[in-house]
């Protein structure tokens, strides 16, 4: 299914609500710039760093993974044109042992800034079953419950 700008009108202001860097690009990208385009307002929040997600230590050394993956994240969503951005800055790979009254307050209120009438996010499965995904998941749903918002929320699938 082709989605065309009057479609992506429809979504209003946006908030996207990730895991990791890339989380956002991967699952969103295409939404977010032509939202940006539209003229409406987007934000992202992201809870990592994506430090823990070392792959190949000769090309991303653990120790400047952060800062390499936060330095990616800027300029993907420079590109994108998205200027409203967050982090949530809990520890990669750990997200499920964060209480989680925190998080799910301070994304509460970014619903309360950004007032969007979408959220973007992973489904309670993660997508990829990874637990930081399935945790954000919940932590955005439990926010959109705790906001009170009539927000509409999708999720990321294959």
């Amino acid at each position: 299914m082709k989605l065309s700008k009057k479609d992506i009108k429809k979504l209003g202001t946006i908030l996207g609500v990730w895991a990791h860097p890339d989380d956002e690009t991967f699952s969103s990208a295409c939404i977010m710039a032509a939202a940006i385009e539209n003229g409406q307002t987007v934000a992202c929040v992201t809870a990592t760093r994506g430090e823990a997600g070392v792959r190949d230590e000769s090309r991303w050394p653990a120790e400047r993974l952060g800062d390499i993956r936060s330095q990616e994240l800027a300029t993907a969503l420079e590109l994108l044109g998205v200027s409203n951005h967050h982090w949530l800055d809990y520890p990669d790979g750990c997200c499920c042992d964060i209480d989680e009254p925190s998080p799910v307050g301070r994304i509460v209120e970014l619903i309360e800034t950004y007032n969007p009438d979408t959220i973007l996010t992973f489904g309670p499965d993660g997508m990829t079953g990874h637990d930081d995904h399935k945790t954000v998941s919940r932590w955005a749903n439990l926010a959109v419950q705790g906001a009170g918002t009539k927000a509409k929320v999708y999720h990321a699938v294959q």
